[in-house]
């Protein structure tokens, strides 16, 4: 699966930010890295990458592709299994539906 650098501008903001490879260091855990990025964002940036987290759910096909494309995207969560990243998902939407 290849992905534009062009799509899901906020999700790689996200990703890049917050859930890099140094978010272990920096939050300590995924949980306290998406509660900087929800305390640090605008709810505008928030709505964006809901949309575009819903629009990736709905264009991969497979566990893997999703977990792929988290990670062509800079997500540096480690999946031990490529459900765990529709998991992360789940965390995301429930945070970003939260405005």
């Amino acid at each position: 699966m290849i992905i534009s650098r062009r799509e899901s501008p906020e999700l790689r903001r996200l990703f890049g930010a917050y859930l890099n490879a140094d978010f272990a260091a920096d939050y300590g855990s995924v949980a306290n890295a998406l509660t900087a990025y929800r305390n640090e964002t605008a709810p505008a940036h928030r709505r964006a990458a809901l949309a575009e987290l819903v629009r990736l759910r709905a264009t991969t096909s497979t566990h893997a592709d999703f977990a792929t494309a988290l990670r062509a995207m800079g997500c540096e969560v480690a999946f031990d299994r490529p459900a765990d990243a529709h998991a992360l998902a789940d965390r995301l939407v429930d945070m970003l539906r939260e405005d």
